[in-house]
Formats: structure tokens, sequence, C-alpha cells
């Protein structure tokens, strides 16, 4: 006999990548670029972490592992990658913020 109990789907989200990712104000900031305006290089996105790009790219680097960006060849050249944010990603604009909604948890900024 089968047990009557339904198998719930496989989370969208691993909650302790999404937290340790968002722990980090550079990749918060990195997150707000890119919900401004998608498709940047991570030259383009450096200015909003203030860092080198070096370090710009190992932030995008635990954003992709955390699946809250992704990377695509660039149309225009195809030599670098263009960064947006990953489709599941929810973005909302309220009266007094900017909110961005992962499915395990909400950041306002």
């Amino acid at each position: 006999m089968s047990d009557p109990t339904p198998i719930p789907p496989a989370p969208r989200w691993n909650a302790d990548l999404v937290f340790a990712a968002l722990g980090d104000p550079s990749r918060r900031r990195l997150m707000v670029s890119l919900a401004g305006r998608p498709l940047q290089t991570a030259t383009d996105l450096r200015g909003a972490t203030g860092k080198r790009l070096d370090a710009t790219l190992k932030h995008l680097v635990a954003l992709r592992a955390a699946k809250l960006v992704v990377a695509e060849e660039n149309p225009r050249d195809g030599r670098r990658m263009v960064y947006r944010l990953s489709p599941d990603v929810t973005v909302r604009r309220t009266e007094t913020a900017l909110e961005l909604d992962f499915g395990c948890g909400v950041v306002r900024v």
C-alpha cells in the first residue's frame, strides 16, 4: 500500500546559500544595481561594489552559486559575460523601497 502523504516539491532556493550571499553588503549592492539595469558587465558592476574587478567577480561567483544572478554571453561582442538577476528573483518597487523577493526571504533597500 502506498503512502497517501504527498511529497513536497524540492525547494527552489537553498536558503543557506541565499542568506550567505546576501550577508555581504557588496553583494546586496550588486543585486540592487542589477535590479535597476539588467545586462551589465563585471566592469560596469565594479562601480556598485566600489572594489577592484577581481573582487567584483568573486562576489558575482557567489551570487551565481546561490542562483541569484545568471551570466550569459554579451550579445554585442561575445567576448564578455553580462549579468542579470535570476528570473526567479521578483523585484517590486514600493512607495518607500525596492524589494527583492527570493522566495525564502525579502530584502528591502
